[in-house]
């Protein structure tokens, strides 16, 4: 499955180039995008603003990109407290998160337990480490993150973001082990560094259940790919 993503920065859909602000590839309007990848099965949408500050900021857009895609939508950025991720689902299927499981364990394994067919782990890493806070945090080793995250699974996905290579089209960087994350979790994703269906093709080789594309929407050509809108 190749699912598009729609990233929220003051109110923008914005491509930054390995998460950094004012660093981007594309910038234009959401709900275009929305409507452009409505045949989609699946938009994994990002309020990069909550990420940062913790709380969802961009609801409005956000609101309307789930009503376009008629809850078609995993949504995270800031899902930091039970009521986050209630919001969350409210509009998308899914509710991702990310700094919950490092940030506040007994929080996170309460919603793992109301939610857990919904709910999504983003596993987002440099250099081993896992980061949290918008990136600008580490927080564990993925060995570590894998382990801690066992203890309250399985979930609904785990998404794998390559930070390294994220908005960058430098080919596929997943160095993890994708069959322990298969034992947590229904469905496991990649994302970072896909420019075209040969670095998706690489991704399903390497066991990935689907691939977030963001950079191949824009800079990249997806044209050829099998189960392509």
């Amino acid at each position: 499955m190749i699912i598009p993503s729609i990233d929220i920065e003051g109110g923008r859909a914005v491509k930054r180039i390995r998460g950094q602000r004012g660093n981007y590839i594309f910038q234009g309007d959401p709900l275009e995008l929305a409507a452009r990848f409505r045949k989609a099965p699946l938009v994994h949408v990002v309020d990069l603003d909550g990420a940062e500050a913790g709380g969802l900021v961009n609801i409005s857009v956000i609101s309307k990109i789930a009503e376009i895609l008629e809850g078609r939508c995993e949504l995270g950025g800031g899902l930091r407290s039970l009521e986050a991720v209630e919001r969350a689902l409210s509009l998308c299927q899914y509710a991702v998160v990310g700094s919950l499981p490092f940030k506040n364990w007994p929080l996170f394994r309460r919603a793992a337990e109301l939610y857990r067919d919904r709910l999504a782990v983003s596993l987002d890493y440099r250099g081993g480490e896992v980061l949290v806070g918008g990136w600008r945090e580490k927080a564990a080793s993925i060995a570590e993150a894998v382990r801690r995250l066992e203890e309250a699974g399985p979930y609904a996905a785990v998404i794998v973001t390559s930070v390294e290579v994220e908005g960058t089209g430098g080919g596929v960087k997943a160095d993890i082990d994708v069959k322990s994350l298969k034992r947590i979790a229904r469905r496991v994703f990649y994302a970072g560094g896909v420019r075209d269906c040969n670095d998706v093709e690489r991704a399903y080789a390497l066991g990935f259940d689907g691939v977030i594309v963001g950079y191949a929407l824009y800079v990249g050509d997806l044209k050829k790919c099998a189960n392509w809108y």
